[in-house]
């Protein structure tokens, strides 16, 4: 077995990575066009869903979760970015991160609400690496997307 294919996750879940990306990235356009995301989904997937698919090297997403993520995103705003701002620290608002991180934020915290079946360290580290793929302050990131996972999965978060 060659040394590539020793590092590289299972297609399952490098098919969910892939989705994830799109998934933030139809969020991050949202936030940019405010325009609604079911609106111009259709349009971005039929575009841009080859290159987040190749990046992963898989042949497609994982549309499944990437339909539940960005939908989920777009109905639960309000309720993400509460669960986020409490988490902030003294000094910073939802209007203090750059667009790029709210979104990555808001996909992690959806999937730590809603998505139970997914580990939450899982999620964390998933949406720190995707973080860090967009230029965000990856620190900054799983600091936040931790906090939430303690204060939503509490037994789950204290496993060690």
């Amino acid at each position: 077995m060659n040394v590539e294919k020793q590092t590289l996750k299972a297609v399952p879940v490098r098919r969910r990575s892939a989705s994830r990306l799109a998934a933030v990235q139809i969020t991050y356009q949202s936030l940019i066009t405010g325009q609604k995301a079911t609106i111009f989904a259709p349009q971005f997937l039929a575009h841009y869903a080859g290159d987040a698919a190749k990046s992963f090297k898989v042949k497609e997403l994982d549309h499944q979760h990437l339909d539940t993520l960005f939908m989920g995103v777009a109905n639960d705003m309000e309720e993400i970015d509460a669960s986020i701002a409490v988490q902030l620290v003294d000094g910073w608002s939802l209007s203090r991160l750059t667009r790029v991180e709210l979104s990555v934020i808001r996909c992690g915290v959806y999937e730590l609400r809603s998505m139970p079946h997914i580990p939450a360290r899982a999620a964390v580290s998933e949406y720190s690496s995707l973080s860090d793929v967009c230029g965000c302050d990856v620190g900054f990131v799983n600091a936040v997307l931790d906090r939430v996972a303690r204060s939503i999965r509490v037994a789950e978060m204290k496993k060690i």
